[in-house]
């Protein structure tokens, strides 16, 4: 079996793109940026007031972005670090933590870090990297210069 790490890749990006988009429209239409940001307070994430929306902005515009591969490394480092600077403050501040609390998040760290560490895999307007087009049998073949020995 034929291995494709770019279409791996692309798997990961997307899955990984997606959820952030979600999260990103949920904290700008459904929860409200008040909400979040009383929910970043309450975890104890750092500076709330601007953090919460720089979240919610950057999961729903970062997302996209990486849903269609562009800026695909530098986003995919912004996502990890988000992940980190929002989630470990409550991880932190001790009480129980269950699986069920850090499964997306861990997913999304783990994602973010494939990206940025593999590349975007296959994007809008281009194949793999290094692919040439079909080129006919034999194309690739150099021709032996003759070399014109005089006696």
């Amino acid at each position: 079996m034929r291995q494709h790490p770019e279409a791996a890749l692309t798997v990961i990006r997307m899955a990984t793109a997606a959820v952030f988009t979600e999260h990103g429209f949920q904290k700008i239409f459904t929860l409200g940026l008040p909400g979040v940001t009383e929910a970043f307070t309450r975890a104890g994430v750092p500076l709330p007031l601007l953090t919460a929306p720089l979240s919610a902005v950057l999961e729903l515009a970062g997302g996209l972005l990486l849903l269609l591969g562009l800026a695909s490394r530098p986003l995919a480092g912004t996502l990890a670090a988000l992940v980190i600077v929002t989630r470990l403050p409550g991880l932190l501040a001790g009480g129980p933590v269950g699986w069920t609390q850090l499964e997306v998040p861990w997913l999304l760290l783990c994602g973010s870090l494939a990206v940025l560490l593999g590349g975007p895999g296959l994007t809008v307007g281009t194949g793999p990297r290094g692919a040439h087009p079909a080129e006919p049998a034999g194309a690739r073949r150099r021709a032996r210069p003759t070399s014109r020995r005089t006696p």
